[in-house]
């Protein structure tokens, strides 16, 4: 039997050609991750980027407002934001008396415009949590609603999301889904990326394959220097997540995101392999092979200088490749994966499902926002999601993936990037999942300041000494906030323990499994 999603959700692959061209220009900011392209879209015609005829909207259940109303989304913008724009414009196409504002202006325009809503209660139905609230303190405060009761069938909507997407203290809190995750995370949020031109200049014709170690990479960015360049560009606001990887280059077993060993439900920024990157990217700095002022830079800024033939290569991700492809067709780059310590194949650890979305607590058109959503999260919704991003997002859907991979609709840098994020990445285990209390304690859980990136600024600044002091003590204040945040969380009922962080039988090298978490002691 079709899916209702399926009726009306036709596109031919001329739309899909006619509507990626369209999308180009905006792309060429919008795929940055703290920047983004701001529109809006309603009755009166498409959004910068899209074409409301590329997505036939289907009949979904509900009863619509008859009036004219007009739905706002606000997010960061980058990849998604073509997308997000195309499904809102089908959606005004179908009902034209519902306006639809999209506004993805970048981080900075999140932080301010979600609280200033909220405390004017005129947020927008939808949008990105600041990054400065979590997700708990969002429920806690009432900013958000739950979704369950928006989307239609949404049991067989939810069908469609692996076990391991949809979980307690990440989406679920107290036994209802509030928000879910548009795209898959397995992705590498740093890659080598180098300037074919700048690198062949230094005796690097095929440099992905000729710089496969540490010691390679400095005799690399040495040799760019000799002839003038920059060798590596780099932000300030990234080095956390730089770090992290040539950390991961070297053995380390935890999760980037937040340092966690889930081997031994332990922090880990003391360990060996992550004072070695550590001490790999000082050198480098000491060695003037990192650009001048790179503490100050922020990774956009970075990005964008990249294109001007003035530096060897950067550490990032592959977010970048529809707005280079777009802001300078003519630059031609090489990726690869980062170099590692030894020149072996190393393992990224991730938790699946990124770019959360939220709904408005007291939103006045709730069968609006369900409808959306709805179909956003269905196959086809998926698939236009992959083919609008040109692949540079992949769905959680598998079939969506594979039904999207048509000829000349994915780009080729594109589907490198998801090639090499296959061969190293791999699901861990969620503490969410083996006792769904942690989302008790991820409720209680303060953040931590300063956090890494900023020890690492201090440090690499000559602000802060002996990293592994410095580190240590980010270690400490790490622990303790986990501590008081189950002491609190078990005083309300919670079960959890130190123990539940600690996975015995994980093998990185492998994607965790349901099978996994039932062979656990």
């Amino acid at each position: 039997m079709r899916s209702p999603q399926s009726n009306d959700a036709r596109l031919s692959r001329r739309g899909v050609l006619g509507l990626i061209g369209a999308a180009g220009a905006a792309l060429a900011t919008g795929c940055q991750v703290d920047t983004g392209s701001g529109t809006s879209s309603g009755s009166g015609g498409a959004s910068k980027g899209s074409n409301p005829k590329a997505i036939r909207f289907p009949d979904l259940k509900g009863k619509l407002p008859t009036g004219d109303v007009t739905f706002r989304w606000v997010d960061s913008g980058d990849l998604k934001s073509v997308w997000e724009r195309s499904v809102l414009d089908a959606f005004t196409a179908k009902h034209a008396n519902v306006r639809t504002q999209y506004d993805g202006n970048g981080w900075d325009n999140v932080n301010q415009v979600v609280p200033l809503g909220i405390r004017n209660k005129s947020a927008p139905d939808v949008f990105a949590l600041p990054q400065d609230v979590p997700p708990q303190v969002a429920i806690n405060e009432g900013w958000v609603r739950p979704i369950d009761d928006l989307i239609p069938d949404f049991d067989t909507w939810r069908s469609r999301f692996g076990s391991d997407v949809l979980v307690p203290g990440v989406s679920i809190f107290n036994d209802r889904v509030y928000s879910w995750p548009i795209a898959s995370n397995r992705r590498l949020e740093r890659m080598s990326i180098f300037d074919t031109a700048v690198m062949r200049a230094a005796g690097y014709d095929d440099p992905g394959k000729q710089i496969r170690t540490w010691d390679d990479l400095t005799v690399a960015l040495t040799k760019v220097r000799k002839t003038g360049k920059v060798g590596l560009m780099a932000g300030g606001d990234g080095l956390g997540g730089i770090v992290g990887y040539l950390a991961l280059t070297a053995g380390w077993t935890a999760l980037p995101a937040n340092g966690m060993d889930l081997r031994t439900g332990q922090y880990a920024y003391t360990a060996d392999e992550f004072m070695a990157a550590y001490e790999l990217f000082d050198k480098l700095v000491t060695d003037k092979l990192v650009v001048s002022g790179f503490v100050t830079m922020l990774e956009k800024d970075a990005r964008a200088q990249m294109t001007a033939g003035k530096s060897g290569m950067i550490f990032n991700g592959p977010w970048d490749i529809p707005a280079w492809k777009k802001a300078a067709p003519q630059w031609k780059y090489d990726i690869a994966s980062l170099p590692s310590q030894d020149g072996k194949p190393f393992l990224v650890p991730f938790l699946e499902g990124s770019n959360s979305s939220w709904v408005y607590a007291h939103t006045k058109i709730p069968t609006v926002v369900g409808q959306i959503l709805s179909y956003m999260g269905s196959p086809e919704g998926q698939k236009m999601m992959v083919i609008l991003s040109e692949g540079n997002l992949r769905s959680l859907q598998p079939e969506a993936n594979k039904a999207a991979d048509q000829p000349g609709l994915l780009d080729p840098k594109a589907k490198a990037a998801v090639a090499l994020a296959n061969a190293g990445m791999h699901v861990a285990p969620r503490p969410e999942l083996r006792n769904p209390d942690v989302a008790k304690v991820n409720i209680a859980l303060k953040v931590v300041t300063p956090n890494l990136t900023d020890v690492l600024q201090g440090l690499l600044t000559g602000q802060l000494s002996d990293p592994r002091k410095q580190f240590a003590s980010l270690q400490s204040k790490l622990d303790a906030a986990l501590d008081t945040a189950i002491a609190t969380a078990k005083k309300k009922g919670s079960t959890v323990t130190r123990d539940d962080y600690a996975f015995g039988n994980w093998d990185p090298a492998k994607d965790y499994t349901g099978d996994d978490y039932k062979a656990l002691k």
